[in-house]
C-alpha cells in the first residue's frame, strides 16, 4: 500500500493573523517581529506578509534593516502566546482528519492520511480541500496544502503554490517534479552542505542524483552521504510520529453564541471526560487548567489556574473549569463566546511509591 502524507503549511501565519485582528492592515507590508530589546529597532524579522515580501523584506532579516526598505512598512512585536492559542486551535482540528498527525513547528504539520484513503491521492485531494475549507471557516486564515507518497515530497509540494495553494505529487510524478529544481528547494539539505555541493559543481537535484553513494559519503560522513542520495531521489521513509506533547486541549464550536456559564459548563463535561482519559493512557498527571474563550470577533481570551498536586481526574477539570468561567464572567460580563476550549498542561510522571527500605 503506498503512503500518503500531507504537509500543511500557513500562509504568513503571524502576519495573516496580525491582518485578521487588525483589518486596516489589509494591503500594507507587514512584518512581525522579535525585538531584541536593545535598541528600539534591535532584532530580526519573523514573518512578513506578501506585500512585504515583493520590497525584499523577509524573515531573519534584521529589522533595521527592513525598516529602510519602505517608508510605510508596519512593523509589529511578535504576540507568541496568542499565535500558539491560535496554532493550538487549527492543529486539534487538523488531527480528526489524520491516521497519524505530526505537528512540526507552531505553523505546520505532517498528516498520515494512508488508511483513510486507502491510498488515494484522489480522496487525499479531498481531505486536503476539506482541511482548507475548515480551517478558513473556523479561524479565517489560508494555508497551503502538499500531497505526496512521503513527509519529503509532500514538505515540497506545499510550497509550489503559495499562498492557498494545493499541490499533488504521484509517485510516477516524482522524478520530473525534481527536475531542475535546485539543491537548495531539496528538504533537510543545509546551506553548508548546498555550498559544498556547489563547490563540487552540484547545483542541480538531478545532477545531486547521479552522485554516487560513496563520493558522497566520503564528503559529509557515511549516515548523511545515504541520506543525501536518497532525498536527491526523492525517498523519504520517515514516519509521521506525534511528538511529545506539553499540552492537550479541545476546542468546541457552540451551536449559539453564549454568555452562559452554565451552558459552558454543561459543554464542558464531554471535553473533561477526553482530556481526562487522554491523561490516563499517556500515564501522565496535570497541575495546570485554563479554558479558551473565542467570540464571533475572533478575540481569544485565556484564564488559568495551576493547582498543588498533580491530578488526572475529571472532577478536578470540571471544578477548575467552573471557577475559571465564573471568574471570567465576573470581569467581562459584555463577553459573548462563539467558541470554547479547555486545556490540561504543567504534565508530570507519576510518583512511584516509595519502598518501605528507602526510609531506611
Amino acid at each position: 500500500m503506498n503512503r500518503v502524507i500531507l504537509h500543511v503549511d500557513f500562509d504568513y501565519f503571524y502576519a495573516q493573523i496580525e491582518e485578521l485582528r487588525k483589518p486596516e492592515l489589509k494591503g500594507k507590508p507587514v512584518c512581525v517581529c522579535m525585538f531584541s530589546g536593545r535598541t528600539e529597532f534591535s532584532g530580526a524579522v519573523a514573518t512578513a506578509n506578501y506585500k512585504a515580501r515583493e520590497l525584499g523584506i523577509h524573515a531573519g532579516m534584521p529589522i533595521a534593516f527592513a525598516k529602510k526598505k519602505s517608508k510605510d512598512l508596519v512593523v509589529l512585536k511578535a504576540d507568541r502566546e496568542y499565535y500558539s492559542e491560535v496554532s493550538e486551535r487549527i492543529m486539534n482540528l487538523m488531527r480528526e482528519f489524520s491516521d497519524n498527525f505530526e505537528q512540526v513547528s507552531i505553523d505546520e504539520a505532517y498528516l498520515d492520511v494512508t488508511e483513510k484513503t486507502k491510498s488515494s491521492f484522489v480522496e487525499a485531494r479531498k481531505i486536503g480541500e476539506e482541511i482548507k475549507k475548515k480551517i478558513f471557516e473556523e479561524e479565517k486564515l489560508t494555508c497551503s496544502v502538499g500531497i505526496g507518497p512521503n513527509k519529503l515530497i509532500a514538505k515540497m509540494a506545499s510550497s509550489v503554490q503559495k499562498p492557498n495553494g494545493l499541490t499533488i505529487i504521484i509517485p510516477a510524478e516524482i522524478k520530473e517534479f525534481l527536475r531542475g529544481k535546485r539543491i537548495k528547494d531539496l528538504h533537510g539539505i543545509g546551506p553548508k552542505t548546498a555550498e559544498t555541493l556547489k563547490e563540487k559543481g552540484i547545483n542541480t537535484i538531478p545532477q545531486l542524483s547521479k552522485v554516487s553513494v560513496k563520493n558522497l559519503q566520503e564528503w559529509f560522513g557515511e549516515n548523511k552521504g545515504v541520506m543525501i542520495h536518497e532525498k536527491s531521489l526523492g525517498k523519504d521513509e520517515s514516519e509521521v510520529e506525534e511528538r511529545e506533547k506539553q499540552q492537550y486541549s479541545r476546542i468546541k464550536t457552540l451551536k449559539e453564541d453564549t454568555s452562559s456559564i452554565s451552558v459552558l459548563y454543561e459543554e464542558s463535561k464531554s471535553i473533561a471526560m477526553e482530556l481526562s482519559k487522554k491523561v490516563s493512557e499517556k500515564k501522565i498527571y496535570f497541575r495546570t487548567i485554563s479554558i479558551i474563550l473565542i467570540s464571533s470577533k475572533l478575540e481569544s481570551l485565556t484564564r488559568s489556574k495551576t493547582i498543588e498536586r498533580p491530578t488526572q481526574k475529571e472532577h478536578e477539570i470540571l471544578s477548575i473549569t467552573k471557577e475559571l468561567f465564573e471568574q471570567f464572567f465576573s470581569e467581562r460580563k459584555d463577553f459573548v463566546a462563539r467558541r470554547f476550549g479547555v486545556k490540561v498542561s504543567g504534565f508530570s510522571e507519576a510518583q512511584k511509591q516509595k519502598s518501605l527500605f528507602e526510609f531506611i
